[in-house]
């Protein structure tokens, strides 16, 4: 029979950006593209979701932000995923009151763009500690069911990122 992990277990053994070079690569990515993305959008009004999109939008910040800060237990990642949830309620939020970010809108912008790099600058030393402190398997467990769950995650996610992809490029007639 499988031992029950705990979120700090399943985290270290296959989600930690420290111990995880991929996963850390990916990390810098991510921040590295948020960074420019944000940097595009200064001085822009913040972006209201259609209608089609809306219920996307809600899901995300209602269902899978806390399942995310579940399953990431570092700062960072939790740092990174707190920055992206508020924009994201922030967009949701500007769609049932739209003037309500009129006044401040520049402000805002340049708040999340200083965020941005702040998560990016903490992100690069991430590769670097993933080669310091690499992953070690433990001699016994069940690889299988641990394979299988990372199957069924990366499923998951795959779909999350069709979806969003799908409600971004077919337009709402």
């Amino acid at each position: 029979m499988p031992e029950k992990l705990s979120n700090e277990q399943r985290h270290e053994r296959i989600f930690c950006t420290f111990t995880h070079i991929r996963i850390a690569w990916f990390f810098v990515a991510f921040c590295s593209w948020a960074v420019f993305s944000s940097w595009k959008g200064l001085d822009k009004p913040l972006s209201r979701p259609s209608l089609f999109e809306l219920p996307f939008y809600i899901l995300v910040v209602v269902v899978y932000s806390p399942i995310f800060l579940l399953i990431f237990r570092c700062f960072p990642e939790r740092f990174v995923i707190g920055i992206a949830t508020v924009h994201t309620a922030m967009a949701v939020v500007s769609w049932f009151v739209p003037t309500l970010f009129n006044p401040v809108t520049g402000f805002v912008g340049r708040v999340f763009f200083a965020l941005w790099v702040l998560a990016f600058l903490m992100s690069l030393s991430m590769p670097i500690q993933s080669l310091r402190n690499p992953y070690v398997e433990p001699e016994k467990g069940d690889t299988a069911l641990e394979k299988r769950r990372l199957l069924i995650m990366s499923a998951a996610i795959v779909i999350l990122f069709l979806l969003g992809a799908l409600l971004y490029f077919v337009p709402f007639r």
